[in-house]
């Protein structure tokens, strides 16, 4: 049998893969042959990795040590990890989401991967839109550095709203990166992804629970099969997007959401997202 994925004695390194649809990636990743190298917060017990390292995101030492530890050469990197906001402030929800992952690609994926290399961002349904409101986002994906990524954030001027109002925007910013990100790294043969699950069973869906109203909401507005996804049935289309079988994509937000999002493009559906998040927030505040 054809080995289409072909992640055997391939470098991949998982971040968020204590739980959720980051073990459920690292699991699928060792089953497929890779040397799987796993980052996160909480520790992460699963057999047959080659690294666990425990490190905070929203801590650019931490970040730097994690990337020291692992080998020089990366071949797949899955940006798992992320906040709900609801155990963060505006601020540091931003820089975990989304600024965390702006410093790794550009400080040490961009240098340790060469052609035939790949990255899969883990983003949300809760970052669609991201292409109408590029305006108010550009500012803070053109930044360089760790300083200045963390300066932007605070520049935008919302760090006393509560932490989940940032949720949608840092999904939306990473979607955004990344449709840069494919356009830069192309001349390289590096491809670039994000993929934008629909409500999943995973360590922070109590968290979206009590911000979306209860789990009956995060159930009501999930797949068309009316029921949350599960970890593995978003690790595997993540698992495909870095493979040898997604070679020629590149650049795409791949929904995976059990067709719920056209129900809002064949307006059946209201889209509560197509606003402008920043504007929106500052006028409020007015």
């Amino acid at each position: 049998m054809n080995d289409y994925l072909q992640y055997a004695g391939k470098t991949a390194v998982v971040t968020g893969a204590a739980s959720g649809i980051g073990k459920a990636t690292a699991q699928r990743l060792v089953e497929l042959g890779a040397e799987v190298h796993v980052i996160d917060y909480a520790p992460a017990e699963l057999p047959g990795l080659a690294s666990a390292t425990r490190a905070n995101l929203a801590v650019r030492e931490d970040i730097d040590q994690a990337f020291a530890s692992l080998p020089e050469h990366i071949d797949a990197f899955f940006g798992v990890a992320g906040v709900s906001g609801l155990q963060h402030d505006y601020n540091t929800t931003l820089l975990i989401n989304f600024g965390s992952y702006k410093y790794i690609s550009k400080t040490y994926l961009e240098t340790r991967m060469s052609e035939g290399g790949a990255i899969a961002y883990v983003s949300s349904l809760g970052g669609i839109n991201w292409e109408r409101y590029q305006e108010e986002l550009e500012g803070l994906i053109q930044v360089e550095g760790w300083d200045a990524i963390v300066e932007a954030i605070e520049g935008i001027g919302l760090g006393d709203q509560p932490g989940p109002a940032a949720y949608a925007l840092s999904k939306r910013l990473l979607n955004l990166f990344v449709a840069h990100s494919a356009i830069e790294l192309a001349s390289r043969g590096i491809r670039v992804n994000t993929l934008l699950p629909t409500n999943t069973e995973t360590g922070l869906t109590a968290d979206f629970a009590v911000m979306r109203g209860g789990r009956d909401q995060l159930e009501a507005n999930a797949g068309l099969n009316n029921r949350l996804a599960v970890p593995e049935e978003i690790a595997d289309p993540l698992v495909f997007l870095n493979s040898h079988a997604a070679r020629y994509i590149s650049g795409q937000p791949l929904l995976v959401d059990f067709g719920a999002r056209n129900l809002q493009l064949l307006g059946r559906k209201e889209d509560m997202l197509d606003r402008p998040l920043i504007g929106e927030a500052k006028a409020a505040r007015s």
